[in-house]
């Protein structure tokens, strides 16, 4: 399963749950996660990966931040990563 398919796939799950998943640019700041997914005033990030490909340094750190700041962050490499930012954006 490639990247695309797993971003096309993340977007598309996120929108049928009336959220919003847009790819998220940084300029001048590397390593931001792919997506910011929003639904509801909840905010959860997501950094696409292939199947079995795993961030890079400056990525983890970046998504450390965003955790010391109080945020969910996943990395996405299959359809079981895809379900985990789904139930998080619903979450009660």
């Amino acid at each position: 399963m490639r990247e695309k398919y797993l971003e096309q796939a993340l977007k598309t799950t996120v929108e049928n749950l009336g959220g919003i998943c847009w790819k998220l640019v940084s300029p001048g700041v590397t390593g931001v996660p792919d997506r910011i997914c929003l639904k509801a005033g909840r905010v959860v990030f997501a950094e696409v990966k292939a199947p079995g490909a795993k961030p890079k340094p400056i990525q983890n750190r970046r998504m450390a931040q965003l955790r010391d700041q109080g945020f969910q962050v996943f990395v996405v490499d299959s359809l079981d990563g895809i379900a985990e930012v789904s139930d998080a954006l619903q979450a009660a």
